[in-house]
């Protein structure tokens, strides 16, 4: 795994935190920027014409991320290097499987230096795969499923992942049918076979990290369905039924900052969505701060232009 972490991503694309939420194929994702800008973001998408994707991407950005795949697909994903980062309430770390069924929402918290590999590939073909490799019907788990691989496992997926990327770069892109190429198949059938063999001898990813990941995006639930209201962390423990140090520890842990600053951080973010529309729809700066909870502009604005690097009339003004 060490090896395709590191290694350079011939004909990668450079992207910036925000422009995240274009940057996956067949996922578009609501970006929040949790950080200011750091390193440049790098992504090699490999594309059919309409039917898979296999992207290889190094994140370095500070975000939280909401989206969905393309309706009938699904995802699997290897992960080189975990940075404390999670997917779906499962932790990243080097040698993990994941699969994100048809229909689940994709829920990121993304730190700068995670590296991963996605396919996002037709739920009837990955049944086809794991039916060959396994002998069992079926297709995706109900809901996310991952697994930490045991090393024989992740050796073996690793070397097929490493002969899929490498086929890729001699391949040009245009050159690519609907049809997966067998460098493909074999990684995946590579990760089918490590998922069931892992599954028998229970090496799962940890649970009760996992626990804590959930307990983040409940809140986050609840403090985005009210950012327009004066918002306790006192409430949020109490509609959640957790202590403050729970709620502190999983908010640290699963976004890297606290509950206070995720919600000051949660309507900067809001805002400015706001903003790149408000020529359009007539609204003030002033009004959509006001509705969205700030109770300071001076501060909002300053605030507003360490985290995006730029004030909100210039978002205003750019289209």
């Amino acid at each position: 795994m060490n090896r395709l972490a590191s290694a350079p991503l011939p004909g990668a694309t450079e992207f910036t935190p925000e422009e995240l939420r274009d940057a996956a194929s067949m996922t578009p994702l609501e970006i929040d920027v949790l950080s200011a800008k750091g390193e440049p973001s790098r992504i090699r998408k490999i594309r059919s014409p309409r039917s898979w994707a296999f992207d290889t991407s190094v994140i370095n950005g500070h975000v939280r991320a909401r989206g969905a795949f393309a309706p009938n697909h699904m995802v699997v994903l290897t992960v080189l290097r975990g940075a404390d980062s999670s997917i779906c309430s499962v932790p990243l770390q080097a040698g993990v499987s994941l699969t994100i069924p048809d229909g689940e929402e994709i829920t990121a918290s993304i730190r700068p230096g995670v590296v991963y590999c996605a396919t996002v590939l037709p739920v009837s073909v990955w049944a086809d795969i794991v039916h060959a490799e396994t002998g069992t019907a079926g297709g995706p788990a109900p809901a996310a499923h991952s697994v930490l691989q045991p090393p024989r496992n992740a050796a073996h997926v690793s070397q097929q992942l490493l002969e899929t990327v490498t086929r890729f770069d001699a391949v040009a892109p245009q050159g690519l049918a609907d049809e997966m190429p067998p460098a493909l198949v074999d990684y995946l059938g590579a990760v089918a076979a490590a998922l069931a063999d892992a599954d028998k001898i229970d090496r799962h990813v940890d649970r009760a990290l996992g626990k804590r990941l959930r307990q983040a995006w409940l809140a986050e639930d609840f403090i985005r369905a009210n950012l327009h209201e004066p918002l306790s962390i006192l409430r949020i423990c109490r509609t959640i039924g957790v202590s403050r140090r729970q709620l502190e520890y999983a908010f640290n842990t699963t976004f890297g900052v606290g509950p206070s600053e995720f919600i000051r951080i949660a309507r900067l973010n809001r805002i400015r969505r706001q903003l790149r529309t408000a020529h359009a729809s007539g609204r003030t700066i002033t009004e959509i701060a006001l509705e969205t909870g700030v109770t300071h502009l001076g501060r909002f604005a300053e605030s507003y232009r360490r985290l995006f690097g730029e004030t909100p009339v210039q978002t205003v003004r750019r289209k």
